[in-house]
């Protein structure tokens, strides 16, 4: 008997020492695990979102680019050189404002002189008023008075004009948008010198096709969006529709009147690329989930759903001893010390009290989806939890964990690690 309790002492010894082995490096806790806090972790991080009931909208969904209905090219009318430059791209002016001014001495020199002949003609019409008057000069020559006088003035109102070239207005009012011209330069002919844009008067133009005329109507509401910046938003109405169809596309034209008096508006510019949304139908009480929660593969929207993962199941090695029913003391003794031992190994266990969840891919079919929701008609029931974020590479029954959910911990065993691992982990 003597002999059996000993052999089963050092059954039990080999047992210990492989399990602790395993807890040195070797075992299910992987290479190192005495040197940290946690143990690898295989799970994907994902943000999740509950199926829901909300309203998805049908929308008209086109790109244009945004433009003003007030912009002008300022070209200066005849040549000169930059003598001044009196405003900066971004400045606001009004209309009149001078912008340039240049310099030609030829205007100039014309202005002068038409000033200089207009002050002659008029006084050779004052005497030839005074002479005709008493009757010193005939009808005739009191006529060609006048009419010299009257040249004058029209040919100063030319050269005071030209001159007048010289110095570059704003036709509107509005923003400085591009400044062409340099101080010294030579500025004429077709040359731009400025733009001149009215940023509260954006419009956009799009073509939509013929069959959605229908669905068309002055003043009916629009959103717009940056397409590289989806924080630059804006409202809009229909303005005008083209009362032609386009005969080589098909397509209608439409133009939208951009709302620039909301919070949003002024983070939208001319020449900026837009997608425009038009609502024409709306689905309300209807199962829907995020738009970003949709994903594609081979063409066809799929879900991920999370379950929680089944439980693994019983290690043999966890199996009952059985009751021999002799009521030995020394039964009971061995019994105990294996149990003790077992719940000691079993609460060392790193996955204890972390959740373990997984996913699956559910096919969908998709009703209305508009920029935030997607409806859904089939493939999910309502209270499902899905993959929000973070479901671009899962694969089906692959492990997710989500934001809060604890880390394992390493098995517990006091402060330091075995002596004879601390070389092994450096």
């Amino acid at each position: 008997m003597n002999r059996i309790w000993i052999a089963t002492a050092l059954l039990l010894s080999t047992m210990a020492a492989c399990d602790w082995d395993q807890r040195r490096g070797k075992g299910r806790y992987g290479k190192g695990s005495w040197g940290g806090n946690t143990v690898k972790d295989w799970r994907v991080l994902v943000e999740a979102v509950d199926v829901g009931v909300g309203s998805v909208a049908r929308e008209l969904v086109t790109h244009g680019t945004l433009e003003s209905e007030a912009m002008a090219d300022i070209t200066p009318e005849a040549g000169g050189v930059v003598q001044e430059i009196r405003v900066e791209e971004g400045d606001s002016v009004r209309a009149g404002s001078i912008l340039a001014v240049l310099s030609n001495p030829s205007l100039e020199a014309g202005s002068a002189r038409a000033r200089v002949e207009l002050s002659q003609a008029q006084r050779r019409f004052e005497q030839a008023q005074t002479l005709h008057a008493r009757g010193a000069i005939s009808d005739t020559e009191f006529q060609e008075a006048e009419d010299g006088f009257a040249i004058a003035k029209a040919s100063h109102r030319e050269a005071t004009g030209s001159a007048g070239f010289t110095r570059l207005t704003s036709p509107i009012d509005g923003t400085v948008s591009i400044r062409d011209v340099r101080l010294g330069e030579l500025a004429g002919g077709a040359q731009r010198a400025f733009q001149v844009v009215d940023l509260n008067r954006l419009r956009v133009i799009v073509n939509l096709s013929e069959g959605d005329l229908e669905y068309l109507s002055i003043g009916q509401p629009v959103v717009l969006a940056g397409t590289y910046d989806d924080k630059a938003t804006s409202t809009g109405e229909i303005l005008r529709i083209s009362p032609v169809v386009d005969e080589t596309s098909g397509t209608v034209r439409v133009t939208i009147a951009v709302h620039t008096d909301d919070k949003t508006g002024g983070r939208l510019r001319p020449g900026q690329f837009v997608e425009v949304r038009i609502e024409v139908d709306r689905h309300s009480d209807v199962m829907t989930i995020p738009r970003r929660a949709v994903y594609w593969q081979d063409g066809a929207p799929v879900a991920w759903r999370i379950t929680d993962k089944p439980p693994a199941e019983e290690n043999a090695s966890r199996g009952k001893w059985s009751n021999r029913g002799n009521g030995d003391d020394k039964d009971d003794w061995f019994k105990n010390l294996f149990k003790n031992a077992q719940e000691k190994k079993e609460s060392s266990d790193p996955w204890e009290g972390v959740p373990r969840r997984m996913v699956e891919r559910v096919s969908l079919s998709l009703g209305y989806t508009d920029s935030v929701n997607a409806e859904i008609t089939a493939g999910l029931a309502r209270g499902d939890t899905i993959v929000n974020i973070g479901g671009e590479n899962l694969r089906p029954d692959a492990e997710v964990k989500l934001p809060g959910d604890p880390n394992p911990k390493r098995p517990e065993r006091g402060d330091k690690k075995p002596d004879d691992e601390e070389g092994e982990d450096e």
